[in-house]
């Protein structure tokens, strides 16, 4: 359906000022994005740019998930910029711009019954402030196992498993009532009213809940709220994945609040001999 849509607008676009006694079209495509990182600074290049928000000479073309391969009416040189584009909190249907990411610029020459191949790149905004990045390659983990934990992330460093640097953090969960609970090590004192993501690689065959701790001036803390649980995947099918929770509405509901922490929850799943779940490139992000 949102493919539908997405053409039947770009159809339209086309249709207007284009030649109508030539519908012959030129075509543009696009394969996937690139993330360029500074990793001492920025941490893992990995990303989940799933979409290509595509303007030709400032009109916009549409919105179109990747790889993909679109018909333009037009033809000769043109400039084309393309917002990189994701999944808010991880569903199909609420995709935007990613705020943190530069756009593409190039241009470009389109030639009637040809393909004008594009293979955009980005990199963070230059006043993005990385508030929490754990990458698990340092000595430490910054995270904290929470008092009811019964076991806690470990460094897991099998080549199999690990997709990003050396290592990544892992939970395993092998009791029948198995329970892992930890928050960020650090607090954090995020602006309110302003976009704020939280990006995490993982892999899973085991629920993953992950949520906000909110602390109070007074010292009393707010800790219930679960923004996103990861569901499981097929034991001994698990792919990594990457995901951009939005924070926004929950650090900004209260202004009185004083500092944040991310925690994450897991049960062990009653149907498995052993819960297993692998994180990676854990970040905070906000603008200066």
């Amino acid at each position: 359906m949102i493919k539908n849509l997405l053409f039947i607008t770009l159809l339209s676009s086309f249709l207007i000022g284009c030649k109508q006694d030539d519908l012959t079209p030129s075509w543009l495509a696009i394969d996937e994005f690139t993330l360029t990182t500074n990793l001492e600074t920025e941490g893992s290049n990995s990303h989940g740019i799933t979409d290509a928000w595509i303007f030709m000479d400032g009109r916009s073309l549409g919105v179109f998930e990747l790889p993909c391969k679109i018909p333009v009416l037009d033809e000769g040189e043109h400039n084309f910029i393309i917002f990189a584009g994701i999944k808010n909190n991880g569903i199909s249907s609420t995709r935007i711009r990613y705020p943190f990411y530069n756009t593409y610029d190039v241009t470009g020459v389109l030639t009637l019954n040809d393909t004008l191949h594009l293979s955009p790149t980005t990199t963070y905004k230059s006043d993005v402030t990385f508030e929490f990045n754990e990458d698990f390659e340092d000595p430490g983990i910054g995270f904290v196992k929470g008092p009811t934990s019964d076991t806690d992330i470990v460094f897991v460093d099998d080549p199999t498993i690990v997709k990003y640097g050396d290592r990544c953090g892992g939970i395993f969960l092998t009791n029948p009532d198995s329970v892992y609970t930890g928050s960020t090590m650090s607090v954090m004192n995020l602006p309110k009213g302003e976009a704020v993501f939280l990006e995490l690689d993982y892999k899973n065959n085991n629920s993953l809940a992950m949520g906000v701790i909110a602390r109070f001036p007074d010292g009393s803390v707010d800790e219930h709220t679960i923004l996103i649980i990861m569901n499981a995947q097929p034991d001994g099918e698990e792919v990594w994945k990457k995901i951009y929770v939005d924070l926004k509405e929950d650090v900004s509901f209260n202004s009185s609040v004083s500092s944040f922490e991310i925690y994450f929850l897991a049960v062990k799943d009653s149907e498995l001999d052993e819960g297993r779940i692998f994180i990676d490139n854990v970040k905070v992000v906000h603008n200066q």
